[in-house]
């Protein structure tokens, strides 16, 4: 465990070193490499690294993805390469990219697809929203790619007969994204109120669904 904390640490101080002599001499051109960006992308760096080195380790992707999200943002706004909206979509995918990835490694830890897919569909709205595409159309987009999500996680559980729970929040949420796009932006005011009854309604339901009794 030591040998590898030295060896990660090692690595990360010498590609700090080589970037800021690469600074230094001019490689980047005008390309602006201040302290904020360091700031955040070498702990980035460092957990990454934690991951490729233990893949039990899986934890570290959260921080180290927020993080090297953080530090591209953080360098756009000085260099201005990409639009803030796509920086902020980016940023919100950096924090549902480490999700996907848990569950890339190790398909037992499924619950990662909920943050994952939500975080990934949060960070398409900044850029449709930029678009000619009306707020109904983003709108109803919104609600049939966190359906879909939810239909993502039933079908990566279909062995798991406990997990059919999925096809509820996956078909009312993708019901309510085509009645926005079909009804229009008056209907959307009542979608979350009626979306927060509906998921009640279900909880209580399953209270008094029936249980399979396990054999004595």
């Amino acid at each position: 465990m030591q040998t590898r904390g030295r060896l990660i640490w090692g690595i990360a101080l010498v590609l700090l070193g080589a970037v800021l002599l690469a600074q230094q001499l001019g490689v980047f051109g005008p390309m602006q490499l201040t302290f904020a960006v360091f700031l955040f992308g070498v702990p980035a760096a460092l957990f990454l690294m934690t991951f490729v080195f233990d893949r039990r380790q899986w934890w570290a992707l959260i921080p180290g993805c927020v993080l090297a999200g953080l530090t591209l943002v953080v360098f756009n706004g000085e260099n201005h390469f990409v639009r803030d909206e796509y920086a902020g979509g980016l940023f919100l995918f950096s924090i549902g990219l480490p999700f996907l990835l848990i569950y890339l490694f190790d398909r037992r830890q499924w619950w990662a697809l909920i943050p994952g897919g939500v975080m990934t569909v949060l960070s398409l709205m900044p850029v449709l929203a930029m678009g000619e595409m009306s707020g109904q159309m983003v709108g109803g987009i919104f609600f049939l790619g966190l359906g879909a999500v939810f239909a993502m996680l039933r079908l990566a559980t279909l062995p798991n007969p406990q997990m059919a729970w999925a096809w509820w929040p996956a078909s009312i949420l993708a019901g309510f994204g085509l009645f926005i796009m079909l009804t229009g932006s008056v209907a959307s005011q009542i979608v979350w109120p009626v979306v927060l009854i509906g998921l009640g309604l279900l909880i209580l339901a399953r209270g008094y669904w029936p249980r399979p009794h396990s054999g004595g």
